[in-house]
């Protein structure tokens, strides 16, 4: 008898907080509130894949946060880019094959033309991405080639070589 009024309260109290949550969930709703009312605000939804430096497929970003690019051509500073998102944005990009030396603005317009080329992920090897980055440039011969990337995910990209 002992045993059966434990299993009824067991039950009445699970029972009571079922209650209780699906009352709290259904309270939380808007659901008849203003719900299609035109001035309502869209909110935006940013998914795990968003974040700050977006990714290539939203189009508002390339997939990292940080990109820094050096290559020397006969011990030289020949190629130089920088992008990194943080609280001031100001990419730089110089490329003394051709005497472009860019900030802002038009560093990050011949800098995109680059990324989207290249089109450097997470998984992507070392020396695949200076392939890659070399055959944009069209260098064939270098002293010495140094990447720098963070990607969106957390992940790294640390390469440096010289011939």
């Amino acid at each position: 008898m002992q045993r059966g009024r434990e299993t009824l309260n067991k039950l009445a109290t699970i029972g009571s907080v079922v209650f209780a949550s699906v009352l709290f969930v259904s309270g939380c709703g808007n659901l008849g509130k203003d719900a299609n009312k035109e001035n309502r605000e869209e909110a935006d939804i940013v998914t795990k894949e968003q974040k700050e430096g977006g990714d290539q497929e939203t189009g508002d970003g390339f997939g990292f946060n940080k990109f820094d690019l050096e290559i020397d051509i006969d011990n030289t500073d020949t190629i130089e880019a920088q992008y990194k998102i943080e609280k001031e944005f100001k990419p730089e990009y110089q490329n003394k094959l051709t005497n472009i030396d860019l900030e802002g603005a038009d560093a990050m317009d011949e800098l995109s033309k680059m990324f989207q080329t290249v089109n450097l992920q997470h998984d992507m090897s070392g020396e695949e991405a200076r392939e890659k980055i070399l055959e944009y440039f069209q260098i064939d011969l270098y002293s010495k080639f140094k990447l720098d990337v963070e990607f969106d995910d957390g992940t790294k990209l640390d390469f440096e070589d010289k011939q």
